[in-house]
């Protein structure tokens, strides 16, 4: 983080805005623009040490407990690829049935697949309905920033004898001891995340021996990115902060001292999102 101004953003207003650095590698300098079609409040650059793509500036996070929370950025998101590509994202509404055909798009039977009954964490676990269904042992936890959202989980997951944290997920996995959890959900997650490396690091001690972290995020290296350019389902301005390709991802988590493995299907060049299991290998 480099420094902050304020901004008036169409749709939310006056909010705080964070100059940010590569959040891979740390390098401030050597960054270059990715794209000139993107909204010129959010710059898409590469960066030149290690060519991670991300936003060089984001919301601080004060904005994202309410101005810019998820549920509304996600209002005023749809009416932006509406009127983007008006015939594909109608036919995206009405075939998103598709979405739950394959097992590994379900949270809950991944975790019964990689993971022993105990704690769970969802790192931005929004209402907390993705852990419904979780079998007896397992314990849901979460961490959310939006108020609104964090109130909605509280009251489901204390009904298993798990509660949830109103705050950033970096400062929230404070409030947990370490060897804690036996799997974290980071689902949708890390491309919204300012500071992805730094909250990947403070996970990893909370993670008992052979837990997991189970990650979905965007396909920043999918082959309809390359196709369909600035329409891309994956770009979210600002809302998308980090932009993950296989290899970017695995060398961050294998930088935070993780294993990493995508099986046969978590980073298909033809899917727009990739799947990644990350043991704590220690």
């Amino acid at each position: 983080m480099t420094g902050s101004e304020e901004l008036v953003v169409p749709g939310f207003g006056r909010i705080l805005v964070i100059d940010r650095s590569c959040p891979a590698c740390g390098d401030g300098a050597s960054a270059r623009m990715e794209r000139t079609d993107t909204p010129k409040e959010w710059p898409l650059v590469r960066c030149g040490g290690c060519s991670f793509v991300y936003l060089s500036r984001g919301p601080d996070y004060t904005a994202l407990f309410s101005t810019m929370a998820w549920e509304r950025t996600t209002r005023v998101e749809e009416q932006s690829r509406a009127e983007l590509r008006p015939y594909s994202y109608r036919l995206s509404k009405m075939t998103r049935w598709r979405m739950g055909l394959l097992p590994r798009n379900r949270p809950v039977e991944q975790i019964v697949r990689h993971a022993r009954p105990g704690n769970i964490i969802d790192l931005g676990c929004g209402d907390g309905g993705p852990l419904n269904g979780l079998p007896e042992g397992y314990v849901p936890h979460g961490i959310e920033i939006s108020k609104e959202s964090a109130r909605a989980a509280q009251k489901n997951f204390a009904a298993r004898g798990g509660e949830v944290v109103n705050d950033a997920v970096l400062t929230g996995l404070e409030h947990f001891p370490k060897a804690y959890f036996s799997a974290a959900v980071l689902r949708s997650y890390l491309e919204h995340e300012l500071q992805p490396r730094a909250v990947l690091e403070a996970l990893l001690p909370r993670l008992v021996r052979g837990g997991v972290a189970l990650v979905k995020v965007p396909n920043y290296g999918s082959i309809n990115r390359r196709v369909m350019g600035r329409r891309w389902c994956g770009f979210r301005f600002p809302d998308h902060l980090n932009y993950f390709t296989p290899a970017g991802l695995r060398t961050m988590a294998e930088g935070c001292g993780y294993r990493v493995e995508f099986g046969l299907t978590g980073r298909l060049p033809t899917s727009d999102n990739m799947h990644a299991v990350l043991t704590r290998a220690e």
